[in-house]
């Protein structure tokens, strides 16, 4: 019989990295199944709930939130493309940026 578990997944729509997590989680439990039956629960959270409705540029906004240079942007948006692509998803960040 498997073992009964609660996991409560908290994430926001539009973080990247909620996603990979979300994925991997997924991936892991499809590893365990017979052995742990799942109940996930997905929980909101806003990154960042002071954003206007109008949004911002990604690149300006990690610089300002995290200190971050272009080429920390750059390498971080990389392992997400990489990782994603390693769980079946294209993530395209051009579009992501502000028009």
């Amino acid at each position: 019989m498997a073992k009964q578990l609660k996991i409560d997944f908290v994430s926001d729509v539009s973080c990247p990295w909620c996603v990979i997590g979300l994925k991997s989680l997924e991936t892991a439990l499809e590893s365990l199944k017979g052995e742990v039956a799942a109940d996930l629960h997905f929980q909101p959270f806003e990154l960042n709930p002071q954003m206007s409705a109008d949004g911002q540029d990604i690149v300006e906004h990690i610089a300002q939130k995290y200190g971050s240079t272009p080429t920390d942007i750059e390498r971080n948006r990389e392992n997400i493309r990489a990782r994603g692509a390693e769980l079946g998803f294209e993530f395209n960040m051009q579009a992501s940026r502000k028009r």
